[in-house]
């Protein structure tokens, strides 16, 4: 922020005062998780194929059992299985995915979140499925 003041200070004691209401990364509360479910409509597929769905767009399987996509330097979001536990353990039977982050409340949230939209429904071309979105004026079924 950049502030330029008019008249010079005659007293080192004088404060600057502000008078207009702004805010910088409103956290107004606990950092929130952002989602998108992916059920698939017809038959579960396996750890395998998955892996190599998801490979195409750079989204990895991490130590963890949980894939995750990284832009930059940084995890941008993760996939976890749809049912419990949510981490794949070389499941032959996966029913769907719950591509998620964590918000941070910073301008990469936007960039982030429209990166896993755009990748779940790149994906979901390919299973045919039913998108969920965590936010109910973007709910559709596909």
């Amino acid at each position: 922020m950049l502030i330029y003041e008019k008249r010079k200070r005659k007293n080192s004691n004088n404060q600057l005062s502000i008078n207009e209401k702004f805010i910088i990364n409103n956290k107004a509360s606990d950092n929130e998780v952002l989602t998108i479910r992916l059920s698939i409509k017809s038959d579960p597929i396996t750890l395998k194929k998955s892996i190599n769905i998801f490979k195409t767009y750079s989204i990895i399987l991490n130590k963890k059992g949980i894939f995750e996509k990284h832009m930059n330097d940084n995890v941008s979001y993760f996939v976890a299985n749809l049912y419990e536990p949510g981490y794949f353990n070389n499941d032959q039977n996966i029913q769907g995915f719950t591509f998620y982050f964590i918000s941070e409340y910073q301008i990469d949230d936007k960039r982030r979140y429209d990166q896993m939209k755009q990748d779940v429904n790149t994906v979901n071309k390919i299973l045919n499925g039913k998108i969920t979105y965590d936010h109910n004026t973007e709910n559709k079924e596909v």
